[in-house]
């Protein structure tokens, strides 16, 4: 006998990295701070992206990978960019940050 289960879905959760400029000039990239939204559309996700608490003078953008949230399960939906995201931190992401 075959057994199930069934599971809900609560939320995305987003994690990834954010494109910055630091105080004192120059741009970086840094691994945000993961959080959840329910509604998954680029505004949203602009509002959210963040620094993981470094402290910069402006984030620029992110690439964000999203994960669907079913009470606690994640499972890998996509990967969605953000903003302006510049070459150096498309090659830091793709090098698995």
């Amino acid at each position: 006998m075959a057994k199930s289960v069934r599971l809900k879905f609560t939320n995305y959760k987003v994690s990834g990295l954010a494109d910055v400029f630091i105080w004192g000039g120059g741009r970086a990239c840094i691994e945000m701070t993961p959080f959840t939204v329910t509604n998954l559309n680029k505004e949203t996700l602009l509002e959210k992206i963040n620094d993981g608490g470094f402290g910069v003078e402006r984030i620029n953008g992110a690439i964000c990978d999203v994960s669907e949230n079913f009470e606690g399960h994640l499972v890998f939906k996509e990967t969605l960019t953000v903003g302006n995201v510049s070459e150096h931190t498309f090659d830091h992401y793709s090098e698995g940050y």
